[in-house]
């Protein structure tokens, strides 16, 4: 992890110098390896929230009225079963988590692709799959969305304040990730800067497109659950 960590943080603090040294190679190596540990990263926070908001209540219920030896002895049961709980969250979230990166960051490589050879450049899908897979760095800081929804469980954080926080870190990351992909179709295909910012519209229009079909119909529904 530290070298991904390291990765990560060069495609997010130098993305210009990360993409130009970026060596060709196959995006089903390293390329595909950095986009499932995004995932699974991000999965793991969920799953921990997830946990956190729905297992701790219900497991207090369960315990409530036990202490003194009686609570020593059940200890190790509900260790036990929490992690087992945990653990199927983690694996299931994980899975659709890496399903979901795998194919929206594919999906946004073949629009690039198609988009940036409309515009005259010269380049190949399975670099564009290669930089696109690179630039899943970006949406890592929605492990932060995970830390408001416990703040506004726990914490007295007004629903209204996490909508707003949401909707803020959804648009700095896809404002990011306009700028990545837009670095990445400038190298991969040797286009100006205007064309290349012109050819990464297509991804983000349809990433505000899921954005606002998110915050009317799914969105409302996380107030009960949270």
């Amino acid at each position: 992890m530290t070298k991904y960590f390291a990765e990560w943080w060069t495609i997010m603090a130098r993305p210009i110098y990360f993409y130009t040294i970026l060596k060709e190679e196959n995006w089903q190596a390293k390329p595909l390896s950095f986009l499932m540990k995004t995932a699974w990263l991000l999965a793991f926070l969920a799953a921990l929230v997830v946990f956190i908001i729905q297992f701790v209540p219900i497991g207090s219920t369960l315990v409530a009225g036990i202490s003194g030896y009686k609570f020593i002895i059940i200890l190790p049961v509900l260790i036990t079963l929490a992690a087992i709980f945990f653990l199927i969250t983690f694996l299931l979230i994980g899975g659709l988590f890496v399903g979901g990166l795998f194919v929206a960051f594919g999906l946004a490589a073949l629009v690039l692709h198609y988009s940036n050879l409309r515009l005259g450049g010269k380049g190949k899908l399975e670099r564009m799959l290669q930089g696109s897979f690179y630039s899943s760095a970006a949406v890592l800081p929605f492990g932060l969305i995970f830390l408001l929804m416990i703040l506004t469980k726990y914490g007295g954080l007004e629903f209204r304040m996490f909508g707003v926080g949401f909707n803020f870190l959804f648009f700095l990351v896809g404002l990011y990730l306009y700028g990545l992909w837009a670095i990445a179709g400038r190298k991969n295909y040797h286009l100006s800067k205007p064309r290349a910012f012109f050819g990464a519209i297509g991804p983000v229009l349809v990433l505000l497109i899921f954005v606002l079909g998110f915050d009317k119909i799914i969105f409302p529904k996380l107030k009960s659950w949270i």
